[in-house]
Order: structure tokens, then sequence, then C-alpha cells
């Protein structure tokens, strides 16, 4: 079926370029019909009707196709029409073959085992001697297949192997590309799935171990462009063999693996895959014996965190293990005022107050959180992220306490100082008023936020629009009028479609590229649905078709309109 014909070819290259950047939304398909949404400036639904697999009419609900003409919309619904139909056949081929060649497999099968059972059994083993010199990852599963209930395997033959996988890939530069990459991945992943899988099936855990170790330290080490997250991928899978093995292993061989993991954490795997290592020290070594050793560990990361020469990489690294610390002292159900000491020892930390000042609230210490929370006002006044934090905190323990008075001056320092302009904040502050009351009170707080505050949706809330007409106007940024085009259009018409002109005028003037040329359509249309608008835009079109003329691409892009 040949629907390209049906499209002018400046249509066809635009919807192609829609269908390539994936604009095509919620496609449908079924035997009469055809249906998606198409996403750009605005959205637009499409429909294709089907008669024996022809296309028998099409709608979209775009403006340019109001006039019967097939627009660039269909065209990108149609190529992924045709691209689903390919996917559909290559799957249903696709099984074909799998039937086809899982049945020619077994015949192949059947006709090597009665070609190995008439051989001379001298015949077969000199030459299955020869084919294992030649393949070393038959070798190896050979070995284990004879040898696999008896003996640990050797892993240095399958280390070896990995390392050749790995010198294979690599290129002159030392460097996996992208397109090999995958590949690489895969290969790896095989290992994991057949040979230590199969090792820890024959209960050689200490083999499995070393081997998805070397793996493990192996993917952080080799210089590849690992855009697909393949690394990921397979320290994900490493971490849940590292979870199967600890509930298999014996006692020792959890001791070796623990030694391995806590050694490990000394820089010799690239920082990123060291979380893996510390979230399985954590988590997966719950044994009370290892309570002391977890202890011990975490007490030396923090006192190496203490000297770090970087402040904030000494203080994101003291909260991380100052916190997995008092995790462990919860473990172990610590007292809280060995929690208490341990926290003030490390008080400088943000992290460890704001543990302190969640340990009080739980013991319903208010007072004792209130405390806290005015000292790290203090010691954190730099940070306005966690001041606004803070100030939350306190809010919530005076409602807790029932102290009304608090309560609301906390939320008006929230009003003013940490979260100047926060809808949900300033409603809170809003409901402990009287309607009568708070006309008075809202003009306070709009007389004394900070000159940088977006009141926009204030405004918006107190119904004060000729306010957010004026903010709106004074607004730089289109994204402004946008966003509140719908609540002024009715009242201010003239003035919202006078911004607009002013500002698609400036866009005209210093622009050159199709994309903005869109934009333009988009907003030209949006003015059109505004009062008034319909003849604005039609001196606007006017007024460029001669001054822009030379532009094609843009005359292209408002013929739409």
């Amino acid at each position: 079926m040949n629907w390209k014909s049906r499209f002018a070819k400046h249509i066809l290259e635009r919807g192609y370029n829609y269908y390539c950047m994936d604009a095509v939304e919620n496609l449908d398909i079924s035997e009469e019909l055809v249906r998606a949404d198409v996403s750009g400036t605005e959205d637009y639904e499409v429909e294709i009707s089907l008669e024996n697999g022809e296309i028998t009419d099409m709608y979209c609900s775009c403006p340019y196709a109001e006039d019967g003409r097939n627009c660039k919309h269909m065209a990108a619904v149609l190529y992924e029409w045709e691209d689903a139909r390919q996917e559909y056949e290559q799957d249903e081929s696709a099984l074909f073959i799998q039937a086809h060649t899982a049945e020619a497999f077994r015949k192949k099968q059947d006709a090597i085992q009665a070609l190995v059972e008439q051989a001379d059994i001298s015949i077969v083993k000199s030459y299955l001697v020869s084919a294992l010199a030649e393949n070393e990852k038959t070798l190896l599963r050979f070995y284990s297949a004879v040898c696999g209930g008896e003996q640990e395997e050797d892993v240095r033959s399958y280390t070896r192997q990995v390392d050749r996988i790995v010198r294979s890939y690599l290129g002159r530069n030392g460097y996996i590309e992208y397109h090999r990459t995958g590949r690489f991945i895969m290969e790896l992943g095989e290992i994991l799935d057949n040979d230590v899988k199969r090792m820890m099936d024959n209960r050689h855990y200490r083999s499995a171990f070393q081997l998805m170790n070397h793996i493990f330290v192996l993917i952080g080490e080799v210089d590849m462009d690992d855009s697909d997250g393949g690394t990921g991928i397979l320290a994900d899978e490493i971490y849940d063999l590292w979870t199967k093995l600890l509930e298999q292993a014996g006692a020792d061989e959890k001791r070796k693996m623990f030694q391995w993991f806590t050694e490990h954490l000394d820089g010799s795997v690239i920082d990123y895959l060291e979380e893996y290592i510390e979230r399985i020290l954590m988590e997966g070594f719950s044994e009370k014996e290892y309570m002391p050793q977890k202890l011990s560990f975490v007490e030396d990361m923090l006192d190496k965190a203490e000297k770090s020469e970087s402040d904030w990489s000494r203080s994101y690294a003291v909260g991380k293990w100052a916190l997995k610390y008092l995790n462990l002292l919860e473990q172990q159900k610590a007292s809280r005022t060995d929690m208490e000491k341990f926290c003030r020892q490390h008080w400088e930390n943000s992290s460890v107050r704001r543990y302190y000042i969640d340990l009080c609230m739980k013991a319903k210490d208010y007072d004792l959180a209130l405390e806290a929370l005015d000292e790290s006002l203090v010691l954190d006044k730099e940070y306005a992220g966690l001041l606004a934090d803070y100030a939350d905190k306190k809010k919530e323990i005076y409602l807790l306490q029932g102290d009304q008075d608090a309560y609301v001056k906390q939320l008006w320092d929230l009003v003013l100082r940490y979260r100047p302009g926060e809808l949900k904040v300033y409603k809170e502050l809003k409901a402990q008023y009287a309607e009568e009351e708070w006309t008075q009170e809202r003009e306070k707080i709009f007389q004394a936020l900070p000159r940088y505050t977006d009141v926009n949706e204030l405004y918006k809330e107190e119904g004060l629009y000729d306010r957010l007409l004026s903010s709106v106007l004074r607004s730089p940024a289109l994204y402004q009028l946008e966003r509140y085009e719908d609540v002024l259009k009715a009242e201010y018409p003239e003035q919202l479609l006078d911004k607009y002109r002013e500002e698609l005028e400036k866009m005209a003037f210093r622009t050159s590229n199709r994309k903005t040329y869109q934009e333009i359509a988009g907003l030209l249309r949006r003015m059109k649905k505004i009062k008034g608008g319909s003849r604005i835009v039609s001196d606007i079109l006017a007024d460029w078709k001669e001054k822009y003329r030379n532009r094609p691409a843009m005359m292209d892009e408002l013929s739409s309109l």
C-alpha cells in the first residue's frame, strides 16, 4: 500500500520528522481504525479508517486538516503504523523460524547421537581431546560436568577466559566503542548466568565468589562507552548473586566473603561500584557475630572521612558513615543515651543533627528537638534548602504541641523568609484567619515579601487579576503569559494580545531556525483563540510575508495558519 503518494513531499518530510522525534503517542491499532495522539506545539488527535488493510479516510484535529487536507500529523501516525506492522511481521517470522530451528536442532541432535553411538570409543575420545583443546570455554564446562560434584573448580582458567574476552573487545586505543559494548556486556553476563550459577548449584561457593568478583572489579576498570548502562546491569546481577551466595554459604565461607568486601573498600574498586559493596556489608551480614566487625569497620571509614581535605567531601562522607553507624546501633537496640552521645560527637554534621531531631520527635521530646533546630538554623545559615526544612520541622512541632501562637508565627516566617511565594504554606497561613481579617493580613505579606519572589500564584489564589496581569506583562519571559492566559484572557484580551505580539516580533526578528518557527506558529494559534486574536494574527502574517519573504522555512511553518 503506497500511502505516501497521498501527501505533498514537504508534508511527508515534516511528518517523518515528527515520527523520528517520537511525537506519536497512544497508538491504538485495530482492523478498522488506527488512532493516535501527536504532540507538538499542541496535541492533536489522528484517526485513520481502514478497510481490508487499505486507507479509506483520514482525520486530524489540527487547523491544517480542517479543509480536508492531509497533514504532517497523519503522515507521522502512518509512519508509526508502518513501523508497528513491520515489527509484528518480524515477530511472526521469528516465531516461525524459532519453531523450525528447534525442530531442526532436535533432528541434528538425534543424528549426532546416532553417529557417536556407532563410532569406536577410542575415536570419540581422541576427537573430544582435540575439540576441547581448541575451545577453552567448552573445556571448562566439560571439566565441570565430569568433576563438578567432587572438587572446587580452578578459577584461574575462568578468569583468563574473562581477560581474553576483554582483550578481544578493546581497540588499539584501549577503549571499547559504543557499538561493541553491548556485546561485551552480554558475554560477561553469559558467564554469570552459566558458569557462576552452575558453580553455586554445585556448591562451589568459593569459586563462584572469586569469579564474579573478578568480573565486578574488571567492569569498573575497563574504559568503554557505557551509554546504555551495561555496567550497572552487571553490577546489579552480581549483587543479587552475592545475596543468594550469602543465603547458601557456610559460616567459614561467609567470613571470607566479609573479609573480601571490607578489604575492597580501600579505593581498589571504582567509586560508583563501592556502593554495592557498602550495601552488601550493611544488609547482607545480619548475624550477631558480624555486628562488632561492622561497627569497627564503619568507625574506620568515619575516621577516614573526617580526614578528608575537601569540606564538601568530608561533610558528605561523615554524614553517610555516621548514619550507617547510628543504624547499626539501632539494630543492636542501643540505649538512647548512647545514640545521643554519638550524635553530639558529630554535631557539626547536618545529617547527624537531622537524625537526632527525628530521634527526639519519635520520643516526643519536642523541646529538645526545638533546641536542636534552633542550633541548626545558625550552623547551616548558608544553606537555604536546609533552613527551609528546619523551619518546616519547627512548624510541625508547634502544631503537635498545640501551641497555636508559635505555629502561626512560624507560618509567617515560612511565608516571608524560608519559603517565600510558595502557595501551599501561604494557603496554610490563610486558613488561620477569618475572611475579613485575611484581606489586611495578605497585604502585609505582599509588602514584606522579598523583591525576587514570584507572587503570581498568590495573586491567582486571591483573584487579584489586575496585579497578576501587571506582573505577567512586566515579565520578559513568555512562559508566564502562557501560564496565566486562561485566567486573564476573558477580562484582558487586548493586553494579552499586545504582549504576545511584542514578544513574537522579537522572536521573529532574531531567529532563523525551523524549531523556533514552529514555536512561533503554535503561539500564533494560541492568539487566535483569544477574543480579537484572529484579526491581529492576520495582520502579523500579512506583515511577515513581506518582511520575511526570503525565509522559506518560516513561510512553510506559517502556511498552516
